[in-house]
């Protein structure tokens, strides 16, 4: 009868650290923070406007992220780009952006979508511009353990830029950016 109690005892203690063990194990293939470099492109774009150009910008991005799990990611971004047609007009700032989905701690495919926050300033010169606003945004990409690799598109709040352009019409203010990060 005592081998019985003991046993009875024992059975849900190994289970127990089992459990724990698994967890441990898991816990320790997941990547919550990232870092990453890449390129980034941004423009903006009238549609009732053929005799101008779209404002097109293109640089390098710094990125950093937080996965909570992996479905839940808060990731910042700095830009820093220069306008295609005019190399004295740069375009740098921020992104701040929370997404869902799935893929951001863990091996495999990344897909996500979210919502947040741009902060972009203009310089032409010595005059300066700046933008800030919501804006909405999704991603693909392959987490491969300590590397991942994510392609995403953001629709900026295109009525911040409006006051900048003198064309009348409406505006559609997109970037894009392809990085490389690193987990740990």
């Amino acid at each position: 009868m005592l081998k019985i109690i003991q046993g009875t005892l024992l059975l849900p203690t190994l289970l127990l650290g089992a459990q724990v063990n698994a967890q441990e194990m898991n816990s320790a293939h997941e990547k919550n923070w990232s870092v990453g470099i890449g390129s980034y492109a941004f423009v903006v774009v009238n549609d009732e406007d053929s005799t101008n150009d779209d404002f097109n910008f293109s640089g390098f991005n710094l990125a950093a992220a937080y996965a909570f799990n992996n479905h839940f990611q808060i990731r910042a971004t700095y830009f820093s780009l220069e306008n295609d047609d005019f190399s004295n007009l740069d375009s740098k700032g921020y992104d701040l952006m929370a997404y869902g989905g799935v893929g951001f701690s863990e091996k495999g495919f990344r897909g996500y979508g979210g919502g947040g926050f741009f902060s972009d300033k203009w310089s032409f010169e010595n005059e300066n511009d700046t933008f800030s606003g919501f804006q909405l945004g999704g991603g693909l990409g392959y987490n491969w353990g300590p590397v991942a690799l994510d392609f995403v598109l953001n629709l900026r709040q295109a009525d911040k830029y409006e006051d900048y352009f003198y064309a009348t019409g409406t505006y559609v203010a997109m970037s894009g950016a392809l990085t490389v990060s690193y987990l740990f």
